[in-house]
């Protein structure tokens, strides 16, 4: 099993996350989350438009999916198609490596909680 946890931006999150589930996983998880990256951030006008303000962080989403072996390229896909424009600062993907899944509900253990 593995863990995919992909950031980003939060204008984003919607398009992603139904091309995720068009995978036919059983399900996702989403935080809203603030990140900093190599870009700079954009000046917004406060006030009357006589001040600027720029925010320490931009915002983002991060969406974890954990799957089965065989579907990690298939969600990678998916997320790239959605997310990417080929612009830079568009966000990540994270695969990480499982060792157990526990149902709390059921008690079940392993791919079959997925």
């Amino acid at each position: 099993m593995k863990k995919i946890e992909a950031v980003v931006p939060a204008s984003k999150v919607e398009v992603v996350a139904s091309a995720i589930l068009e995978t036919g996983i059983g399900g996702l998880t989403i935080s809203d989350t603030k990140g900093r990256g190599v870009l700079e951030r954009p000046v917004f006008a406060s006030g009357r438009g006589t001040g600027a303000y720029r925010p320490a962080f931009n915002v983002n989403a991060t969406i974890m999916v954990v799957s089965r072996d065989d579907l990690v390229d298939k969600i990678v896909e998916k997320i790239l198609s959605a997310a990417s424009t080929g612009a830079t600062g568009e966000g990540k993907i994270f695969i990480t490596d499982i060792a157990e899944t526990i149902d709390i509900g059921s008690k079940k253990r392993g791919d079959s909680t997925l």
